[in-house]
């Protein structure tokens, strides 16, 4: 997190930033380091005035974002702009400033009877009011020499709207402003088909294509961001790169959330698109990011609960009965562990150790043997007491010391097994077991239990976050390579309670490769 800035040889605190990248070569951005003081060489005052400059920076990429999409009008973009603008008005969202006061869009034309000269200059000056208000709603910054071709579709939507306003009997003398828009209607000269000068076809998925070629990303995100520009494509009905706006965008995401679709939705498509087009920018293929500013606040998480005793015993139970393995033991080791559904599903039969006689899990990223974690971090993991006595490592010895641990869970198309946890466990849980509470989430829900378990006896939560695998909170803690010793993880795992009711009989813990399910996805 940023802080504010002590100048080496004066004291005072500073406000110091580097632009980014993505606004290089912007014309009205400047590069490199931007600072200014934050007049205090007192510490707490320069943390109490740090927010407003945070802010202060936050209206300047903001500002930068509007220059960076700096577009040339197309009638197909000004029919964009003036649709969103005459929605607005519909909505009685557009109020603008005319004449020195603050009025309704209307109020500046009443009483503009005959087209004179003067009420002609007069209307021209409103539609440019309206033009900018327009421009401004869509989102939209466009290039000096376009607003003739948005003008002539401006004068178009402010004349249907005194029509519409006239239509709806409003008490206000708007007839009077139709002759001056017809007689400025027609000195107005035909659009041309474009001011942009022709640029050779670029696809989007040209695009994707050029991104995937140099990014670093793991397959499954490289297959989202496929998807995402397909469904981008599908939204357009072109496939033109050169021709998708920022309006364009807009569009596509206000149709996702007519559709009941999320902002965490909306910003996760938005992320995977964004990274497509920023390559575009940086090669020189596209001159701006059209996806810069758009991602919405991201939306406040449901709360969702941990399993409760009833409910923790129910399915620890149920589970006893399944043979096939998956089934049998992923609850198991989350009830016990925390680990992430996912996690669980991908450990191989080697990634059950020991050292100094403690058993513990080895999670890790790794592509070539189909493991993913969601940190990118290893940790190791101590196994409770429950799940040795269980049976747990006594079916782990019957397994191929290089093969999976759960040969029921089958390989995607990247290799990974950790994928579809829902289809593996998750809806186990609701149809066999019936637990069925919406704000149950069958896998998560043990996360949750196990970091309350672990909040409420002591553990601290440097060590809760080492064996639940969450990131790192502060700057401090990401220090060092060791992390936490094995001993106090396995001290702190030792505290999860077994949950009552569970019993100590076990049934059908014993396994072997012949006695497994078919392979199921």
């Amino acid at each position: 997190m940023s802080s504010p800035w002590k100048h080496p040889d004066t004291g005072v605190f500073y406000f110091r930033k580097r632009v980014p990248t993505r606004f290089k070569g912007v014309e009205g951005v400047p590069g490199g380091t931007i600072k200014w003081s934050l007049g205090t060489k007192d510490p707490k005052e320069a943390r109490r005035v740090w927010p407003e400059a945070l802010a202060k920076w936050a209206e300047k990429e903001a500002e930068w974002d509007r220059l960076a999409n700096v577009v040339a009008v197309t009638p197909e973009i000004a029919a964009k702009i003036t649709s969103a603008w005459a929605a607005a008005v519909a909505s009685g969202a557009v109020k603008i400033t005319g004449d020195g006061c603050t009025s309704d869009i209307f109020e500046p034309l009443e009483g503009l009877a005959e087209p004179t000269p003067d009420r002609i200059a007069h209307i021209i000056k409103v539609v440019d009011t309206h033009m900018d208000e327009a421009c401004r709603i869509a989102g939209m910054t466009i290039k000096d020499d376009s607003r003739p071709v948005l003008f002539k579709r401006m004068v178009e939507a402010v004349r249907a709207a005194y029509l519409q306003a006239d239509f709806a009997a409003i008490p206000s003398p708007f007839t009077a402003a139709i002759k001056p828009l017809d007689a400025l209607r027609e000195r107005l000269p035909e659009p041309p088909q474009g001011t942009a000068p022709p640029r050779a076809a670029l696809s989007l998925r040209g695009l994707f294509d050029a991104w995937k070629a140099v990014a670093t990303v793991k397959p499954r995100t490289v297959d989202e961001t496929e998807y995402a520009i397909q469904a981008l494509i599908q939204h357009l009905g072109h496939e033109d790169a050169a021709k998708t706006s920022k309006a364009d965008l807009i569009g596509w995401r206000d149709t996702l959330k007519a559709a009941g679709k999320s902002n965490n939705t909306w910003n996760n498509r938005h992320s995977l698109i964004a990274q497509v087009f920023k390559r575009a920018v940086d090669d020189g293929r596209l001159p701006s990011n059209p996806t810069n500013g758009l991602r919405l606040p991201k939306a406040t998480a449901e709360d969702r609960f941990p399993y409760d005793d009833a409910e923790a015993t129910r399915i620890l139970t149920a589970a006893r009965q399944e043979t096939r393995q998956s089934r049998r033991w992923a609850h198991w080791i989350m009830a016990f562990t925390g680990m992430r559904v996912g996690e669980v599903l991908q450990l191989g039969a080697a990634d059950i150790q020991q050292q100094d006689g403690i058993h513990y899990f080895v999670i890790e990223e790794n592509a070539k043997k189909g493991k993913s974690v969601k940190t990118g971090e290893r940790r190791h993991v101590p196994i409770h007491t429950a799940l040795i006595k269980e049976g747990l490592l006594e079916y782990a010895a019957t397994l191929p010391s290089d093969g999976p641990l759960f040969p029921d869970k089958k390989a995607d198309k990247h290799g990974l097994r950790g994928t579809k946890g829902w289809q593996a466990v998750g809806r186990w849980v609701r149809e066999k077991v019936g637990i069925t509470d919406p704000d149950k989430v069958p896998n998560h829900s043990w996360r949750h239990r196990v970091e309350d378990e672990l909040r409420a006896a002591g553990v601290e939560e440097s060590i809760r976050d080492a064996i639940t695998g969450h990131a790192r909170k502060t700057t401090g803690r990401q220090y060092g390579v060791r992390g936490e010793s094995l001993a106090r993880l396995a001290e702190a795992v030792g505290r999860i309670p077994v949950p009552p009711g569970l019993g100590k009989g076990r049934i059908k813990t014993s396994f072997t490769p012949s006695a497994t399910t078919a392979p199921k996805p």
